[in-house]
């Protein structure tokens, strides 16, 4: 028997692990972004780096997403972030693989797949990095990268993110991270769950591009738009 779709209940196809073809047609995919960090823009604005980015290029060269952090992408993530076997995860992963590949077609793909880490106490508590596993799959489906888990670590123990005005998520995460060996001269992709005000992954860039890295994408399922980002 198949599985029932996350979203509307509705029966699963076989190639489907938790929403139906209707309701992936459905998401909130992101169509028009900046082009540096992946900020949801307007419908009728044209491809622009954002006005932060203007004022403040973030040190990763760019950020790819498949998603605008809205209903019910957001709920779907919720799942992924509490349990390791959710099909979500699965679902969404592939989803963000596709948007990935789309993007990189006249690009070089990053050599190196890092999830961004969480601090040991977090990893403790929760049992599992979303992120790696996110970035797990995502390797398995990207040729010619390579999943490492071993080259960047979190220093600094925080408050949840989402509890923080921006101010406080740039000022928490100053040195936040290290790296613990080396990347001189390779291509590097960080990868979370959702990119909100840049705060985190403008962290782990800086420490990963202070390790020698050549260059730091960000890649992530969904990211917040003005409203959410906004301090």
């Amino acid at each position: 028997m198949p599985g029932s779709c996350s979203a509307c209940k509705g029966p699963l196809s076989p190639a489907n692990q938790s929403l139906c073809d209707d309701c992936i047609n459905e998401l909130p995919w992101l169509t028009n972004q900046c082009s540096r960090c992946a900020l949801p823009l307007l419908e009728h604005s044209k491809p622009v780096i954002c006005p932060d980015c203007q004022k403040k290029p973030p040190p990763f060269r760019r950020c790819v997403a498949a998603f605008n952090y809205q209903n019910p992408v957001d709920k779907l993530i919720a799942g992924v972030k509490t349990n390791p076997h959710a099909p979500e995860l699965l679902q969404l992963s592939g989803l963000l693989a596709t948007t990935i590949a789309d993007s990189y077609q006249n690009l070089n793909m990053p050599q190196l797949i890092i999830p961004l880490p969480l601090h040991w106490r977090k990893l403790t508590r929760r049992g599992f990095n979303q992120s790696y596993s996110i970035a797990k799959l995502l390797c398995q489906q990207l040729p010619g990268t390579e999943l490492r888990n071993d080259l960047c670590y979190r220093r600094t123990h925080s408050k949840p993110q989402h509890l923080q005005s921006k101010p406080q998520r740039l000022r928490l995460m100053r040195n936040a991270f290290a790296v613990s060996n080396r990347v001189d001269g390779l291509t590097v992709a960080i990868v979370d769950d959702v990119v909100t005000t840049k705060a985190t992954a403008t962290a782990a860039a800086s420490s990963l591009l202070k390790g020698g890295a050549k260059s730091v994408d960000i890649w992530c399922i969904a990211r917040t738009g003005w409203h959410i980002a906004a301090p």
